[in-house]
């Protein structure tokens, strides 16, 4: 295999490699043994608690998801929409790249007879929305954390995160930068996009129309973030985990940043050794502070295999589909 497919290949065996070196190096440190007596003390009714309340998030995005893409003229029906959002996560945990789940939706949302464009105006504004509500929860909330001069870089940062995120928005709603993006693509011998660029920017004009709507889309956010940052808290408590609240508002969103670089395999091994290090900062010991962010993303893939059974179970209904229009 070569050209693109053969770089692609090379990128996913370095992150898997980086993934594996970093998860063996952890464990070698924290002793594997230790990691696995603390996951064998864990309560199993607080991890219940955290499946349902991650499930309950889940719903919530669903719902987001599905008022804007309402707003981009894609209607489907909310059942199908909780589907096609719990398959992108399915495929956000199982695929190596982190905008597997992203592509996994926008394919599911076209299907119903929209332009790809308006679906990735959809799924964009989503993550827009997301990104703007989980840095926003954190900045308010961990003020009563910022008791110490240690956290002021973390709490700097997530600063960071949430002004280049409204920036992102802000350049959402002024199509007058289009035209500078055309002319950027063309010097970089890309002029082939520009047109699809147009496109894409016109849909997303129908987004800044209804601006009272969004307002009410990110109180859904914030709702839908400060639930997931409680599944960190509910599965620290299932495993016997002592930290205030504040701590988590603060932690979590940094962690959510960092997994979201493109260094490992889905974040796998980052995401453990950066919790390791900012709960460190707080007491918490290697192996509790390992436990917590593995299980809970353990406790997120639990979640996502709903999404698995979805796509399982639509495919004979799609393949008897592919048949159908074969005979047409």
């Amino acid at each position: 295999m070569s050209g693109w497919s053969g770089r692609h290949l090379w990128l996913v065996a370095l992150k898997l490699t980086i993934s594996v070196g970093l998860l063996s190096l952890l464990l070698w440190r924290i002793r594997f043994d230790q990691f696995m007596a603390t996951m064998r003390q864990a309560d199993l009714t607080w991890l219940g608690l955290a499946w349902l309340l991650m499930l309950a998030s889940n719903l919530l995005g669903s719902w987001q998801w599905g008022r804007l893409l309402r707003i981009a003229d894609i209607r489907i029906p909310f059942w199908k929409v909780c589907a096609y959002y719990h398959v992108g996560l399915f495929f956000n945990n199982f695929l190596p790249a982190n905008i597997g789940g992203d592509i996994a939706r926008v394919a599911d949302s076209s299907r119903h007879g929209a332009p790809k464009a308006a679906a990735v105006s959809a799924v964009l504004m989503d993550r827009l929305i997301g990104s703007v509500a989980l840095a926003g929860v954190a900045l308010i909330t961990t003020l009563p954390a910022l008791d110490q001069y240690r956290f002021v870089f973390i709490y700097l940062v997530l600063v960071g995160f949430f002004f280049l995120s409204v920036t992102l928005l802000w350049a959402v709603f002024h199509p007058a930068l289009v035209p500078a993006c055309q002319r950027l693509l063309a010097r970089l011998g890309l002029r082939q996009l520009g047109p699809h660029l147009a496109e894409f920017a016109a849909r997303l004009e129908g987004y800044r129309g209804r601006r009272g709507l969004l307002i009410g889309l990110f109180a859904v956010a914030a709702v839908t973030q400060i639930s997931r940052i409680g599944v960190h808290a509910l599965v620290a408590r299932a495993l016997g985990i002592s930290v205030p609240l504040p701590y988590f508002f603060l932690f979590v969103p940094l962690l959510a940043v960092i997994v979201s670089l493109p260094i490992s395999l889905n974040g796998i091994g980052v995401r453990e050794g950066a919790g390791v290090v900012v709960f460190g900062l707080i007491g918490v010991d290697r192996p509790h502070a390992f436990s917590l962010q593995f299980a809970t993303y353990l406790v997120a893939v639990a979640v996502s295999l709903l999404g698995g059974l979805a796509f399982l179970l639509r495919i004979p209904r799609r393949r008897a589909e592919t048949r159908n229009q074969e005979r047409t």
